[in-house]
Order: structure tokens, then C-alpha cells, then sequence
């Protein structure tokens, strides 16, 4: 599923499973290094330092924005054998590691913007939600908020 979007991480939620997994491919380049499945993950700690990135999801297609995270993280989780294993990841895997750990807590890469970074696309999204509903029929499940009462994303800590 991932190498057929050009994704790099995929979250059980993104393809309306409610589990706590998720598949990612640290190298992130296609057909390059492999996918790695994390089952009921858990952040153990994350650095203090964070870095701003440029990122897209694969659930809101061609929608790119600079969004700030830590540069790395430990985590706890199982394998697909429900073996458990800790990891250390930093740079590109820390960052991708946290986007679909998001995913699982309910929240999305917008919600970690700027309220700067996210007027910058808040048409495309709006646009994105548009389309969605006018091919369904129904409501868009996910909508960006007026920036008054938008929730915002806090913290990085353990779950």
C-alpha cells in the first residue's frame, strides 16, 4: 500500500481500521530499504530538540507544510510475531514514526502547524473537504477549524 501512493508511512486509521498499527519505511525512498510494521507502539521518550520539516500525508494528497517536531524519539512496541522491541529513531524515521503515531491518537499533521503555516493551505484543505463531499455525499470527517477555535496538538510526551 505504501510503495503504491509513494508514501512512506501508513497508519491503520488512514484506511478506516481503528487498531493501533502502523507500517512505515524508515529509508523512505522507494524500493529502497522496507517496511517496518509497529503494533500497539508507545512513545518512550523524545528529544528535547525539535526541527521543522516540510511535510505531506498521504491523506491529504499534494497538501505539503512545514510542521515542527522532535528530531528523535525512543519507542516501545510489537512486532508482527507480537514480540516486543524498543528502538531509538532520529531524523527522517523519528519524523515519520511520529506522523502516524499521531494518526493513532486522533491527530493530524495540521493540527501541529502554525497557525501561519496552516492559513498558507488552509484553501487546498478546504478545497480537499469540498471534493470529498460532493463525491459522498456525506460530511467531511476531518475539518480544519476556523483559526478561533481551532484545537491545537500539544506535547510529544508518553502514551
Amino acid at each position: 500500500m505504501i510503495i503504491k501512493t509513494d508514501g512512506i508511512g501508513l497508519s491503520a486509521p488512514q484506511v478506516g481500521m481503528n487498531v493501533r498499527l502502523m507500517v512505515f519505511n524508515p529509508v523512505g525512498e522507494r524500493g529502497e530499504g522496507e517496511e517496518i510494521v509497529l503494533i500497539n507502539p508507545r512513545v518512550n521518550k523524545y528529544s528535547k530538540k525539535v526541527v521543522l520539516f516540510n511535510e505531506g500525508c498521504l491523506s491529504f494528497p499534494g497538501i505539503y507544510a512545514d510542521v515542527e517536531r522532535p528530531e528523535s524519539v525512543k519507542i516501545d512496541a510489537r512486532d508482527m510475531n507480537g514480540a516486543r522491541f524498543s528502538v531509538n529513531l532520529s531524523d527522517l524515521p523519528a519524523r515519520v514514526f511520529l506522523h502516524e503515531f499521531d494518526h493513532l491518537q486522533g491527530v493530524l499533521f495540521f493540527d501541529r502547524m502554525s497557525e501561519e503555516v496552516l492559513d498558507s493551505i488552509r484553501v487546498q484543505l478546504q478545497a480537499l473537504e469540498k471534493k470529498y463531499e460532493d463525491k459522498t455525499g456525506l460530511p467531511s470527517p476531518e475539518r480544519v477549524k476556523a483559526s478561533k477555535s481551532r484545537k491545537v496538538a500539544v506535547g510529544f510526551g508518553k502514551s
